[in-house]
């Protein structure tokens, strides 16, 4: 059998301890920004280029922020957390079938739940606890938290994670591949999953930093709106 490398160990790490920011900046920022660098003109190119199905980029722009303002107006009404009618609209504009959970009161409970998560800095716990829903997987529920705040979060997706399959240490892909209707993707658990969205979210940030001292003004979901082109 083959050794496991201390850092293998580390990266893979469901049921120990996670890794925390600082590490993972400390680690992987410069592969980060060597291959922001390399990849500066493309990122640059697909976001102005973003779009989905026959639609123009200005309509899928509208469309999207439409859907954000939509759960963010939602949250004010119902304590913290969205109502089925804006799941159930989220998931149509993302491409799936109405929300797997359709109890109306839970819904807003466990919803407003993921949310005090997120606004006290956990990203991890708030999107594993909207993971915990049976049927809501990486993709669905980054839809929820990523279309919420799209200064500071993004959606995560099969498209996202092929974008970023040549963001290695090595071997070592730095974020994993979530499955999608055409493609297989990587197998994780639901830990495993939200641990990959904090590393996103922290990866993106980089990209972000780097990109706006370029004058360039792009927020995190412009890099993901980006990253959905490039990972068609």
């Amino acid at each position: 059998m083959r050794e496991i490398s201390e850092e293998e160990w580390e990266w893979d790490n469901g049921t120990t301890t996670r890794m925390n920011k600082e590490v993972f900046l400390k680690k992987y920022k410069s592969i980060i920004l060597e291959w922001a660098s390399k990849n500066e003109s493309l990122i640059i190119k697909n976001r102005q280029k973003y779009s989905y199905g026959t639609k123009s980029t200005l309509e899928c722009i509208n469309e999207r922020n439409k859907v954000s303002q939509a759960i963010q107006l939602s949250r004010i009404r119902n304590q913290g957390g969205i109502d089925l009618k804006t799941a159930d609209r989220l998931m149509d504009w993302g491409g799936f079938n109405k929300f797997p959970l359709r109890d109306p009161n839970e819904i807003i409970k466990i919803t407003s739940e993921a949310f005090d998560f997120v606004e006290q800095g956990d990203v991890y716990q708030g999107i594993y606890k909207l993971m915990l829903i049976n049927g809501v997987g990486i993709a669905r529920a980054s839809k929820i938290i990523g279309l919420f705040n799209q200064d500071k979060y993004c959606i995560y997706d099969s498209r996202v994670g092929t974008a970023l399959r040549t963001l290695k240490k090595g071997d070592l892909r730095l974020i994993l591949c979530p499955p999608g209707r055409l493609r297989k993707g990587d197998a994780c658990s639901n830990k495993k999953w939200a641990e990959n969205y904090e590393k996103l979210i922290w990866t993106l940030e980089v990209i972000r930093d780097y990109l706006n001292e370029k004058s360039h003004k792009f927020r995190i979901a412009d890099i993901e709106m980006a990253l959905f082109m490039m990972g068609e």
